[in-house]
């Protein structure tokens, strides 16, 4: 990781207020890069520059201020940890200077220093209206207290007095779990350098990039590879999340980059067309928003068209529109896909009249549609708007229902490590949350009662239809539980039904609990009719219809409890037609035992055992199968 600290400052603030100035006083360099800018003196796109005092390199991004290109304000202020919020001394709060302050709060930006720019053309007293003026705009806002500095790009006045302001911010500032974060890189710039070839540079959102890394653009899908990196005119091998950085890529060709793609990891991230965020609308706004309406999201550096579709709990009262001032929660259908995560900020413009009418965060980027009709538990908004990864990981898993998931998919729904997203995991199994039900998937601890449920109604079921057997085949048994569920996630409630006893699994038979071995009540005795029936006859077993008749049932009925007293052993299937009772083979390996050892023809076993060769072939060709005998021609060997 880099040893020096990187921080990211934007300016802010009216037209021809001065704030390119200021950033060409405080690091040398004029950020108006362009012809026309120059010409004009006023910025029409986005400025760069960098400085480093006090062990802290500063990047500053330069924004226009005019009205027309509050969208490139808003892909400037973007990732800012500190705003330069300017206003001329001879002309004081403009309504750009209204606007741009609002897009700050909306962006969470929450350090800023204060700075009335030209002191030198106005007096002392003027000067201190037009601060009286900047303290009561700021008022109620996180930067009441803002550091605020008299600045002349003439007179040099005030300059270090802003440099010592942002440092004094510089050094206290805290991006917690920054470099835990993805990498992902919001292009604001595509060139050729010759003899390179494209290049586009950003700021570095999460993680590190280095040379050879291949990376994803957002949203075209296409993959690239980095071939070199600097970091403020520095070539590095890497470059880290918070840092100002410009990647020379391979296999793309400089036509193919824009402002507003997104470079991430490939396999990090899913794009994102339909958002759950937030939305806190301005009290500026000048009508109310109604349900439907077409906005324009700003996010990174992307501008996208979008339709707002408000969320509702179920039960609430339906409503058609929102007013100024308001904050909702939302769906954001996009027109194409942007690199979206979990507490990700945005800005919303309405197209016409053109306005920014508020902005919020993104509270989940992969959210299915909400319908009206089944709307969002107040629950869940309230666990999305301000809950921690482990309560929407928590939140996540319950939705998932019997279907489960597993870490990596959380890590992609939130945005986070699959190492976070395992710790979350870990931490609602030990609450009792949640339980691992095999194969990597984790479910929702309640998600029990309800598969307990679809077990009830397999059998109850069963039961109904007059089945002999509640028991069904394995296959069959996975098939009924696991609607709607992964073969992976039905074999793992199986297992978790089964150790908790609410199935019994038999071989390839699953039942109900206890020692019915799958019957119903009526049917064990029946059954146990049945296998006295093949007890009585020993090698010459009953017909179905000759014990349906004495049962008081159907043939139907019989031949489910002769295949259920199969699968249990109490049966035995000698050959297709030829099925005894296991107490009638048990009698015949007895008298085998007294001859052990010898050899018999099969006219030996015939008066031996007293059976005609319909049934001796059937019950010897057994014997050798459960290595009883072993056949040598046409003698076997008694085992």
């Amino acid at each position: 990781m880099p040893t020096v600290k990187r921080v990211i400052v934007g300016t802010a603030g009216h037209i021809d207020h001065g704030k390119s100035a200021l950033v060409k006083a405080l690091t040398g360099t004029d950020p108006d890069r362009l012809p026309e800018e120059k010409a004009r003196g006023i910025t029409i796109d986005l400025g760069f520059a960098h400085a480093e005092w006090g062990g802290v390199s500063f990047s500053f991004i330069d924004v226009p201020g005019h009205e027309r290109f509050v969208r490139t304000m808003v892909a400037g202020a973007q990732g800012i940890d500190i705003a330069l919020l300017v206003v001329a001394s001879d002309d004081a709060v403009m309504p750009q200077t209204r606007e741009h302050l609002a897009i700050l709060k909306l962006l969470d930006v929450r350090h800023a220093v204060l700075v009335r720019t030209k002191s030198d053309l106005v007096d002392t007293e003027t000067g201190g209206l037009v601060e009286d003026e900047l303290r009561q705009l700021v008022k109620d806002s996180p930067f009441e207290r803002a550091p605020l500095v008299a600045f002349s790009s003439v007179t040099d006045e005030g300059l270090e007095a802003v440099r010592a302001a942002l440092l004094a911010i510089a050094v206290t500032l805290e991006r917690p779990g920054r470099t835990e974060r993805i990498p992902r890189l919001a292009l604001d710039r595509a060139f050729v350098i010759k003899g390179f070839g494209p290049v586009v540079t950003g700021t570095l959102d999460g993680g590190k990039i280095a040379v050879e890394d291949r990376l994803v653009i957002v949203p075209e899908g296409h993959e690239v590879r980095v071939r070199r990196i600097e970091v403020h005119g520095e070539e590095r091998t890497e470059a880290w999340a918070g840092e100002r950085t410009s990647l020379n890529l391979a296999g793309v060709e400089v036509n193919d980059l824009r402002r507003g793609q997104t470079l991430v990891v490939p396999g990090s991230l899913v794009p994102s067309t339909l958002l759950t965020v937030e939305l806190q609308f301005l009290p500026s706004m000048r009508a109310p928003l109604v349900d439907g309406a077409r906005v324009r999201l700003h996010h990174g550096t992307s501008e996208v068209g979008a339709r707002m579709a408000l969320i509702f709990a179920k039960g609430d009262v339906a409503r058609d529109s929102v007013n100024p001032g308001e904050t909702v929660i939302a769906q954001l259908l996009l027109e194409s896909p942007i690199a979206a995560l979990r507490h990700d900020r945005f800005v919303l413009r309405r197209p016409s009249p053109a306005e920014t009418i508020g902005g919020g965060k993104i509270l989940d980027p992969a959210r299915a549609r909400v319908r009206a009709r089944t709307g969002l538990s107040t629950e869940a908004q309230q666990i999305l708007a301000h809950g921690d990864d482990e309560a929407v990981a928590g939140l996540l898993i319950r939705e998932a229902g019997p279907a489960a998931t597993n870490a990596a998919a959380l890590a992609l729904r939130l945005g986070i490590s699959a190492l976070e997203s395992g710790r979350h995991v870990d931490a609602l199994l030990r609450r009792g949350e949640a339980l691992r039900i095999g194969g990597g998937l984790v479910a929702a601890a309640r998600g029990a009662e309800e598969m307990s449920r679809r077990v009830d109604g397999i059998f109850a079921e069963r039961k109904r239809a007059g089945a002999p057997s509640l028991a069904l085949p394995r296959g069959e048994f996975l098939s009924r539980l696991g609607v709607g569920l992964s073969s992976a996630a039905a074999e793992g409630w199986l297992g978790i039904l089964a150790a908790s006893r609410k199935i019994t699994v038999d071989g390839d038979r699953v039942g109900p609990p206890g020692g019915t071995a799958g019957l119903t009540e009526d049917a064990t005795g029946f059954a146990a009719r049945v296998a006295e029936g093949y007890h009585r006859s020993p090698f010459e077993p009953p017909k179905s219809f000759d014990l349906a008749r004495e049962l008081g049932t159907k043939p139907a009925v019989v031949d489910g409890l002769v295949s259920h007293l199969l699968k249990s052993g109490a049966l035995v299937r000698l050959s297709p037609d030829l099925v005894v009772h296991r107490e009638t083979l048990l009698a015949v390996e007895k008298k085998l035992e007294g001859v052990r050892g010898q050899t018999f023809r099969v006219g030996d076993f015939r008066d031996l055992l007293g059976l005609t060769r319909k049934s001796l072939i059937p019950l010897l060709e057994y014997f050798d199968q459960q290595k009883k005998t072993r056949r040598n021609g046409d003698v076997r060997v008694i085992l």
